[in-house]
């Protein structure tokens, strides 16, 4: 988190309901003690081959400690903006230092909560950002913020949806049937899409040296399933000068 010039402590711009700038800026603790309306990034690591999630876990502090949350995140220091907000928090929770395209705005939601007999009030605009890679980053190029974050790890976007869903206490509660729930819905459509992409380029490579469907691969023999393993070598090689 960034500080502060004031006595080291971070401060934010407290905000109306409605989300405006009222021009005062207190402590982070102050903040919370009040309950003041205050900004926050959320960013979600998503690894797009493998349809996973990067979940960090929490360290001991006076927030919800040894949970598995969001990739990183963290509070919109005064007079900050949001997109230099993730992309500190991402350099100094995880260590990546990512440039501004990097980061997609997904949308903006409201989170209101009571924690620690009303001693901890949470009432947050969250901008929800989403980093999108190919692959999983290795966990070598990860340099962990101690103080902040226990581990890290990779996990099946639809296996994460249904701990939220069963409340397993391992994760971080969220309202899913709420308006967080527009990230599962919009990663789950990005999947799909690509899902139905590969299929449809699959389908067309093993048309061309095969005439079979992907719905007949089932009722083939286990020689024929062999045989075609050795087709669909073979095209990889020869469709390295062609356009599917």
């Amino acid at each position: 988190m960034a500080e502060s010039q004031y006595n080291n402590e971070e401060f934010l711009d407290v905000l109306t309901e409605s989300g405006e700038k009222t021009g005062i800026s207190k402590s982070r603790k102050l903040v919370h003690r009040d309950g003041d309306f205050h900004r926050a990034v959320h960013v979600w690591f998503y690894a797009g081959r493998t349809g996973e999630l990067l979940l960090q876990r929490r360290a001991s502090r006076d927030s919800w400690p040894e949970q598995w949350d969001i990739s990183s995140a963290g509070h919109v220091s005064a007079g900050d903006s949001s997109l230099v907000t993730a992309r500190r928090e991402v350099e100094e929770e995880l260590g990546l230092k990512l440039p501004n395209y990097a980061f997609e705005l997904l949308f903006v939601c409201v989170q209101q909560r009571i924690v620690s007999s009303r001693s901890f009030m949470n009432n947050e605009y969250d901008d929800i950002y989403l980093v999108t890679t190919l692959d999983r980053i290795p966990f070598e190029a990860f340099t962990l913020e101690e103080r902040a974050i226990t581990a890290v790890k990779y996990m099946n976007c639809f296996e994460y949806k249904r701990a939220l869903e069963t409340g397993d206490e391992e994760y971080l509660r969220k309202d899913i049937n709420g308006p967080y729930g527009q990230l599962f819905t919009i990663i789950e459509e990005r999947y799909k899409e690509n899902t139905e992409s590969r299929s449809s380029n699959l389908q067309k490579q093993i048309q061309r040296y095969a005439p079979i469907s992907l719905a007949e691969l089932s009722e083939i023999s286990v020689g024929g399933r062999n045989a075609l393993i050795y087709i669909l070598k073979a095209s990889m090689v020869t469709d390295e000068g062609y356009v599917l």
